[in-house]
């Protein structure tokens, strides 16, 4: 079991800002709407508290509503196996496990977001942009289906 310490608490929390801030660009030439977002639930209270800061600051600022949905880890997955069979998803997830992206960009169950990655390309590692760039096996191609949002962790997909 990992030892948690305020240092780890906080490098995640710099993931969460930086989710923020790749959202940032579009905040002034989005209309005001609402977006379901399921998210997974942190290892200490402080992760869902930062998260849901950061979800109120850009409601604010955008004047879009959120409706977030923290939900523990396996659930989660069972929730998204379960929705995207059903074909009733939310908008953004949380991509857990990160092979979902490849499976269901594959499937043509997610929303290319290559434009997204292409306005900030430079702010990625190759890495992350290799295994976020899944071939598509309707459309015949590859394309960008996940945002990376750290280094080590999973990848906001948005679901079609």
């Amino acid at each position: 079991m990992a030892i948690l310490s305020r240092r780890s608490v906080l490098r995640g929390s710099i993931g969460l800002a930086a989710a923020g801030a790749l959202a940032r660009p579009y905040v002034a030439n989005a209309a005001a709407t609402t977006t379901e977002v399921w998210w997974q639930q942190g290892f200490v209270p402080e992760e869902d508290a930062g998260f849901k800061k950061v979800v109120a600051d850009y409601g604010k600022a955008s004047g879009n509503t959120i409706e977030l949905s923290i939900v523990p880890f396996a659930p989660l997955r069972q929730k998204i196996v379960a929705a995207v069979q059903s074909g009733i998803v939310p908008d953004m997830l949380y991509a857990t496990p990160a092979e979902i992206i490849a499976l269901y960009a594959w499937d043509d169950k997610l929303v290319d977001v290559s434009d997204v990655i292409e306005s900030q390309k430079e702010e990625f590692v190759e890495t992350a942009l290799l295994s976020a760039y899944c071939y598509n096996s309707i459309d015949k191609k590859r394309s960008y289906y996940g945002v990376p949002f750290t280094p080590a962790e999973p990848y906001l997909a948005a679901a079609s």
